[in-house]
């Protein structure tokens, strides 16, 4: 009885939240989306058939966007700059939404014998991702100015952060309304923009309680 009392009070010391966890777990799960985004761009998208690899790397993009949204939902609440966990909060849901268009509706909408439907299809998922990566350089601009504090590593990291940000959000919001047209820089400074958000969060997590 013993035993298993102290064996259930460990289990539960290890699924206890913390903010200092929880933002290490976003900013590693950012920084794993970074990477397959620019595997996907350099050797998925190379391929003349790279279907199971597309699948695999967005596969691998869904659990870690489940994985952002899932963390940063209670730093919503609980951390001193609640609006940027938010803002992560939900352009992981918008990633996970738009990625799973991806797995389950490219396929069938490339058969349909009215281009179109395709091209709808696509241009959802887009959306979704551009809106995701303008929410991701909104929280980089948040981030990026309570940076500023953390010496001068954080000045150097909190200005790129607010910078690739600034850029992130108005590309975006551009491709939003736009379609197509600003994609590979939209895309681009959203990926910086999350990036610097990762390398950001995990200087300033030092300063967070709990």
């Amino acid at each position: 009885m013993v035993g298993e009392r102290s064996s259930l009070q460990s289990g539960t010391e290890i699924m206890a939240f913390t903010i200092r966890g929880a933002v290490i777990a976003v900013s590693l799960a950012l920084l794993a989306t970074v990477a397959s985004q620019l595997f996907y761009i350099g050797v998925v998208a190379e391929l003349d058939d790279g279907t199971f690899l597309r699948k695999v790397t967005w596969t691998t993009e869904m659990a870690m966007f489940s994985l952002v949204a899932i963390a940063a939902l209670p730093l919503a609440s609980r951390s001193t700059v609640p609006l940027v966990w938010a803002a992560i909060a939900i352009s992981g849901i918008m990633n996970v939404i738009q990625v799973g268009i991806g797995l389950a509706e490219f396929g069938p909408a490339r058969e349909a014998a009215d281009e179109a439907v395709f091209q709808s299809v696509l241009g959802g998922a887009f959306f979704l991702y551009f809106h995701a990566k303008a929410l991701i350089g909104m929280a980089a601009i948040g981030l990026g100015l309570s940076a500023l504090a953390h010496g001068t590593l954080g000045k150097v990291l909190g200005g790129l952060s607010i910078l690739a940000g600034a850029a992130a959000a108005v590309l975006n919001l551009l491709a939003m309304a736009n379609g197509m047209e600003v994609m590979f820089p939209a895309g681009a400074s959203g990926t910086a923009a999350t990036a610097l958000f990762a390398l950001t969060a995990l200087l300033v997590v030092k300063g967070e309680a709990g």
